[in-house]
This record gives structure tokens, C-alpha cells and sequence, in this order.
């Protein structure tokens, strides 16, 4: 529908041909009243022609089920309908925000504002991973912002970790509210461009595995071809209705009666349909009969990303094997239930050594392997040797980790655990803290373990295999992190112990049965010195027999095998069967040994430490004393004793002061809540201006029709120029048009006193046309400004000091006695 006044252009005479489309006059009522003028309001054609009601269902319907069709690619991002729901739920919110303000007459900012409250409002109460209440909408809150990075950051399915079903609604709140807007602006061709945003987030924010990727693509490819012929057609048909209203019934060349003009449009109509969806399902059936193959592989936004979590922070758990031996040896640490017989607890993997320690090792680009996990996420799926597949039938069992003592940041785990999941006083904290590498099954909480902490794992049976089955099997050539500074001794040790065996598992067993015959020691007994740095381990190699504990020897085993060229890695932990009790794990269950992958059998424990009752025998020579005999020394003089200072300490202060936490900078809380009161005073401001026009749109009769010159006489108050009091709507038309010469205010104010004094009360549809064009006169007043100008405008505080329609208080005259 056409505004009944459109904005002055000055740069362009006046059209008189006949031919010039005007728009249809006000319907005159039942009564006598006075048409509006009409020779002024002509249809300029300035921008895009709205959509009729039902070609606006048709296209919005279109859109709604190619957005829906585009979520598709969320499901396999999630593990399971959680996201697509979400998607859905945004689908619709946004579509049906944004048609309520279509409603309403409202213009693109408040339109964002409904969707924003919409967003904070309403996704706490839908989605189902955000939690309930004001957490709820805290979590919505943040999410907003930390989603796009977390998603990025978070192994795959995001299901597993909170607040994560906040990145498809927000996706499809905001571009289905975005398409749908356009298409009720005529901007058709763009909506269809818009919606098929949703596919490229999903695809570029998920994983490498494609949703039904042969169906999809032509599925998305016809709707948006569906959608843009909607469009086509709607332009046609207002080109066909304008062709025949020029005509009298015979517009053909050669003079021959035409049909009737719904006749004729209906069958332009049918046909363009028919075209569009006779050439839309062809192009889809070839595309289905030559079935292309689908790409095998695709590179994701994630797969840019360097994981988040840094070790350079953490010390290498190795240095803790001899202070957690030797401090606590009879320290409870965990509690296992549930768990295998012979089951190892692993604490990390290191498979780089630098000379000073042995590290966990980073990805061939540099980063950091390790990701966050929740409790569904598989933790071995991505390890490039998993561990065998279970041989025993009963499949997955539950282990439970209950901490007591332990209070380190290093994940205890079985081996071949599949999932993770915490609980405790403290489960969320933990949640949002666990790290994972699959490769070298290592997890890290950065909030620490402390007592009462529990974690369930759910593992495969794993048995060791066999000496027969290693020497069927073959090593596997896996990509480990650097070795350097590796002692020469080191290096000459190994050439001496393996001879001139060429067989890798023969080296291994050589290697190990020489360490496990030498000495064991953790300082308490024997000299031996903690550490395995180059100069710890070079100590080690050179002396006349290998002294050491779990800490040197699993290291000395992995540099002997990397110099062979073997990969061989250290694992740290502790074996529950050491002491006896297989439920509890103390200090003195510590232990390291090393791991050798095979091809079919994966990584394969091997230990190399001797049994701890394998101590040297040292002899030791005591000194004998021989005592001089003792003679009477005098008595020292006695000092005075020595002047102290004066001090100058506060008795009354206790520094309590000094201990107090700082907290945040008092500058940058003052900072956020300045930011926070300014926002909130312009959300007031443009709040309290739109409730008002609401307020004078929902006038009736003659109240609606002053509304509409209170609203535009707001506005050019709040630009600055505010007309004079007690002037007529003629008078402050002629005063205000100087300023606004593409306004035309007073073609404006005569048709308000058409409506307002004429007889009886305005109709619905002329009260309609002033509204809609005092919102076209009020965007072309500020058309010649700035944006900031008109951002002035709008958070002015003029029209709501001094609003239009409200007469000033006058003071009455005081009387003198004379």
C-alpha cells in the first residue's frame, strides 16, 4: 500500500501526463466529507513495491522451509536434535517478532530491539543445555558474545557442554527476522541470498561430517530457486496489472478485444508458475540422475584454530613421581570402584624430551592437542593409535575415581576410557574446566582436584597382549614431539645393549631386561638424586652401575629407544596393585613406564623400573672419633646490650590491609558502570518515544489524526527547530518548511485539517494513509543529516521536555493595588 504523502522531490518537475500512475483517492464516507487533495500524491516509484498478503505468506512460507532445510547441517554438530530444535525454535521466534512489528508500523530499530528482548527473554525458557532462572539468562547473556569462539574451540558433539544450543537460535533468530523483514519490504531477492546463511554457520561452526550432502545442496539450490520465481512472478503480475489499467478493453495491436483484465492476469500467473516449477524440479531431477560424488573431506573454521589451552603454565607431572613416593607414601589419594583386575590409573603421556624435562608434545603445527570435553564426548574416538577394541564380551563397563588426597590438575584415568564425566560439590566448575588429548590420553582440569571430587569413566576391557602376538605384529611409525639434547652416553648405551640386533621388538626386550637388572632407589636408602634432566640422566648412564627410580628409568628407556629410531613414549601413574589393596591408591602406587605402539595392538606398556627391593649395596666406613680432652675456657665478658632503633609501627594496624583482595581496579568498575547508565538512559529515551507514538497511533478518530502532527512536529523539535507556540498546523508548516524543503509540511497539514474538521469522524484507511505518510515525511527530514546527527536526534530529550500536543502552563497576571 502506498503512503498517502510522499517526500518533496526538489530535483525533479512534476509529472502531468495523464499516463503518470496516482495513487487511489481516500474512499469518501457515507457523509459529505471533502476529498483529500490528490493531484499531489503520485506515485514516485522510489524504492522496492511491497508484497501483497497473500504473495507475502506465500514468500515468507517459502523462506521459512528453506531456513528450515538449512538448520538440517546442525544435527550432526549437536549429537542429536538438541541444535536443530534450537534452530527451529529461533526460526520461528524471529519470523514471528519481526511480522508483529510489521504489524505495528515499526521501522529497523525497533524492530532489533523486539529481537534482542526476544532473544534474552524467551531463549532462557526454550533452550534446555542454559540452565533455569536468572542463571538462565546469565548464561544466554555470555553465550551471546563466547559461543562463536567456544564452538570453535569445543570438541565435537556440542551438545555435551552448556549453553551451546545458544549459537543455531541466534543464528536463525536473527537472519530468519532479517529475511523475513526483506520480504516485506520487497527486497525479495536478497531474502533468498540471507537464508542461506544458515547452512554456511552450520557447515563452517560443525565437524567434517556431512548431512545427506546429495539431497541437501539440490534441496537448498530448488527452494532458493522457488523463492526468487515467487518474486519474479509478483513483479510480472504488477507489470501485467499496469499494462491492462491503461487499456479500455483493447489492447492488442491489431484492435481485437482482449480479456478481461483478472482473466488475463490469472493466466499470466499459471503460466510463469508452471515455467518456474516445470524448470526448478528438471534441474533438481538432473542433478538427482547424474548423482555427483561428495566430497570426502572439507576443512572447517576449527580446523584454522589453535586449541585454547596452553601447558606452558604446568610443570611436567614427571618431577612429581619422587615428592609423591617419598611425601606421601601413605596418603589415600583415590578410591577406584568398578574397575578392572590389573588395571592401570595413567596421569599423562610425554613424548618430547628438551634436555631439561620430558613434556607432553604439541601438534606438528605448534599448538597444544588438548580440548575441552564434556560427558559425551568420546575421548578415544580421535587418537590416530587407539587402543584395541575389547576382547572381553561384556562391552563398556563404569569406572568411578572418587579423590581424596590427590590435589593435582593431571586427570587420573584407566586405561582405554571412552568418556568423562564429573560430579561432586563442584561439578560445574569442573564441567567447564576438563581439557583432553586423545592422542596421548591426557586430561587436565584447570580448577584442580581436591577432595570429594568423583569422576565416572566408562572404559573397554583392555587385556595386554601376548609375546606372541607382539612378534606377529609390526611397530607403527607415529609422529611424536622432538627429542633433543640427548647425551652422547646415552646414545653409545643403546648402540652396547641392542649388539647387532636389527629387530625392533628384539631391541625393545634387550633394552629392557638391562634396566630392570640394575638398582632401584628414591633417595631414602641410597644416595641418588631426583630429576631426569640431560645432566641427571648423563650422571646416571656413566656411573659404574644405573642407579635410579620410576622417574629416571622410564625416561632413559624412551631416549635409548628414540636414538634406535624406535617411538617409544613415557607414561605416568600409579599401579593400584603395588601395595596389596587394588581399590585404593596411595603414594607408594606410584609409577612410570614407557609405551611402544604396534600397528594392530596400538600402544603397549613396557616397564623398565627394577623391583624396589633391588637397592645397591654400598659399603659405608664409619669415621672413629677421637675425642681431645676437654680444658675449662673462661667466662666471655659480658656485652651491653645493643640500642635498637625506634619504631615507627601502628600499633592499631594488624595488616589486615595488605591481605585484602584488591579485586578489580576501582577505575574500570567506574568505567563499566558509566558505559552500563548511558546505555541504559538511551534504551529509556528511545523506550519512552516509541511507547508515545504507539500511544497516539491507538487514538481514535480525530486523536489519531492530531497523533500523526504531534509525532512530525517531535521530530523536527528534536532536529533542532521548534516551531512557535500557539500557531496553527498551517502556520507551523509554513515556519518549519524552510528547514525540511523535502518534507512538503504544508501539503501535510492541510491534509490533517481535511480529516480533523471535516464532517464526521475519520475512516480506518485515511487515518492509515496519514500515518504511513508521516513516517515516509519524518525519514526525509533527516535525510540531509549525519547518522550521528540523527542518532542525536533520536536520543534527544527536546520532544519529551516540551512535547507537541501538550499546551504550557500559563501563570495568571498579577494584580497590583494601586
Amino acid at each position: 500500500m502506498s503512503p498517502l504523502l510522499a517526500p518533496r522531490d526538489t530535483t525533479r518537475e512534476e509529472e502531468t501526463t495523464p499516463s503518470a500512475r496516482r495513487l487511489p483517492l481516500l474512499p469518501a464516507p457515507s457523509s459529505s466529507r471533502r476529498p483529500l487533495p490528490n493531484r499531489r500524491f503520485q506515485d514516485l516509484q522510489t524504492g522496492p513495491e511491497p508484497p501483497g498478503r497473500a504473495t507475502a505468506v506465500l514468500e515468507v512460507l517459502l523462506a521459512t522451509a528453506l531456513l528450515a532445510v538449512g538448520s538440517l547441517p546442525f544435527l550432526p554438530v549437536f549429537g542429536g536434535a538438541s541444535g536443530y530444535l534450537a534452530a527451529l525454535y529461533g526460526l520461528g521466534a524471529g519470523t514471528a517478532t519481526v511480522l508483529a512489528c510489521s504489524a505495528l508500523r515499526l521501522t529497523a530499530l525497533p524492530t532489533m530491539a523486539a529481537l534482542a528482548v526476544v532473544h534474552v527473554v524467551v531463549a532462557p525458557w526454550l533452550l534446555p543445555d542454559v540452565g533455569t532462572g536468572r542463571e538462565a539468562v546469565l548464561n544466554v547473556v555470555t553465550a551471546s558474545v563466547t559461543v562463536w569462539r567456544d564452538s570453535l574451540s569445543l570438541p565435537l558433539p556440542l551438545g555435551s557442554f552448556t549453553a551451546m544450543t545458544v549459537l543455531p537460535w541466534l543464528t536463525c533468530l536473527s537472519l530468519s527476522g532479517l529475511s523475513t523483514r526483506l520480504l516485506l519490504s520487497g527486497r525479495d531477492v536478497l531474502a533468498g541470498p540471507v537464508a542461506m546463511v544458515v547452512p554456511l554457520v552450520a557447515i563452517a561452526w560443525g565437524g567434517h561430517s556431512p548431512v545427506a550432502p546429495r539431497l541437501l545442496g539440490p534441496a537448498l539450490a530448488a527452494g532458493l530457486l522457488l523463492l526468487w520465481s515467487a518474486a519474479s512472478l509478483r513483479r510480472r503480475r504488477l507489470r501485467v496489472e499496469e499494462a491492462l489499467s491503461d487499456t479500455t478493453g483493447s489492447g492488442r495491436p491489431d484492435g481485437a478485444p482482449s480479456a478481461p483484465a483478472p482473466v488475463a492476469m490469472s493466466r499470466a500467473t499459471r503460466r510463469g508458475a508452471a515455467l518456474a516449477v516445470t524448470t526448478t524440479v528438471s534441474a533438481l531431477s538432473l542433478v538427482l540422475v547424474v548423482n555427483p560424488v561428495a566430497p570426502t573431506a572439507r576443512t572447517v573454521l576449527r580446523d584454522v584454530l589453535e586449541p585454547p589451552l596452553s601447558l606452558s603454565e604446568y610443570a611436567t607431572p614427571l618431577s612429581l613421581v619422587r615428592s609423591i613416593e617419598t611425601d606421601l607414601a601413605d596418603t589415600e589419594l583415590l578410591t577406584l570402584s568398578g574397575a578392572p583386575e590389573g588395571v592401570r590409573v595413567r596421569i599423562a603421556a610425554l613424548d618430547s624430551y628438551d634436555g631439561l624435562a620430558a613434556r607432553i608434545g604439541e601438534s606438528p603445527g605448534g599448538a597444544s592437542r588438548f580440548q575441552r570435553v564434556g560427558a559425551r564426548t568420546s575421548l578415544s574416538g580421535s587418537a590416530p593409535t587407539p587402543y584395541p577394541a575389547p576382547t572381553s564380551p561384556g562391552g563398556t563397563q563404569e569406572v568411578t575415581l572418587s579423590v581424596r588426597g590427590y590435589s593435582f590438575p593431571w586427570v587420573p584415568t584407566v586405561s582405554a576410557t571412552e568418556q568423562i564425566e564429573v560430579s561432586g560439590p563442584r561439578q560445574a566448575e569442573l564441567s567447564e574446566s576438563l581439557y583432553y588429548d586423545a592422542f596421548s590420553a591426557t586430561g587436565v582440569l584447570t580448577a584442580g582436584l581436591v577432595e570429594g571430587d568423583v569422576l565416572a569413566e566408562t572404559v573397554r576391557p583392555y587385556a595386554p597382549p601376548s609375546e606372541s602376538q607382539m612378534s606377529t605384529d609390526s611397530l607403527a611409525q607415529v609422529s611424536l614431539g622432538p627429542v633433543e639434547q640427548v647425551p652422547s652416553s646415552v646414545v653409545a648405551l643403546a648402540a652396547e645393549i641392542v649388539g647387532t640386533a636389527s629387530d625392533p621388538l628384539t631391541q625393545v626386550r634387550a633394552l629392557q631386561q638391562r634396566l630392570r637388572t640394575s638398582y632401584y632407589s628414591d633417595g631414602s636408602q641410597s644416595p641418588s638424586s631426583p630429576g631426569h634432566g640431560a645432566a641427571r640422566i648423563a650422571s646416571m648412564v656413566e656411573a659404574e652401575s644405573l642407579v635410579g627410580d620410576d622417574e629416571q628409568y622410564s625416561v632413559l628407556m624412551m631416549l635409548l629407544c628414540r636414538s634406535l629410531g624406535i617411538p617409544a613414549r613415557v607414561v605416568m601413574g600409579f599401579n593400584p596393585s603395588t601395595d596389596g589393596d587394588a581399590t585404593t591408591v596411595t603414594g607408594a602406587d606410584i609409577s612410570a613406564w614407557v609405551e611402544v605402539p604396534f600397528e594392530s595392538l596400538g600402544w603397549v606398556a613396557v616397564d623398565v623400573t627394577p623391583d624396589r627391593d633391588q637397592v645397591p649395596q654400598q659399603q659405608t666406613t664409619q669415621k672413629v672419633s677421637n675425642p681431645e680432652p676437654q680444658v675449662l675456657q673462661p667466662p666471655l665478658p659480658e656485652e651491653d646490650p645493643a640500642e635498637l632503633p625506634p619504631s615507627y609501627e601502628d600499633p592499631d594496624n594488624d595488616g589486615s590491609e595488605e591481605e585484602q583482595d584488591p579485586g578489580l581496579p576501582r577505575g574500570l568498575l567506574l568505567a563499566a558502570a558509566s558505559v552500563l547508565g548511558l546505555v541504559a538512559a538511551a534504551g529509556a529515551v528511545l523506550g519512552w518515544k516509541v511507547l508515545r507514538r504507539l500511544r497516539r497511533r491507538r487514538r481514535s478518530g480525530v486523536g489519531s489524526a492530531l497523533g500523526s502532527w504531534e509525532e512530525l512536529v517531535d521530530r523536527a523539535r528534536d532536529l533542532g527547530s521548534a516551531p512557535s507556540w500557539g500557531a496553527t498546523r498551517r502556520e507551523t508548516a509554513y515556519e518549519l518548511d524552510p528547514h525540511f524543503p523535502q518534507a512538503d509540511l504544508p501539503t501535510f497539514a492541510n491534509a490533517v485539517d481535511t480529516q480533523v474538521f471535516g464532517p464526521g469522524d475519520p475512516t480506518s484507511y485515511a487515518l492509515g494513509e496519514l500515518w504511513s505518510s508521516c513516517d515516509a515525511i519524518i525519514r526525509a527530514m533527516g535525510a540531509d543529516r549525519s547518522r550521528l546527527g540523527r542518532l542525536q536526534a533520536r536520543l534527544s530529550l527536546r520532544s519529551l521536555v516540551h512535547p507537541a500536543g501538550r499546551t504550557p502552563r500559563r501563570r495568571p497576571l498579577r494584580r497590583y493595588r494601586s
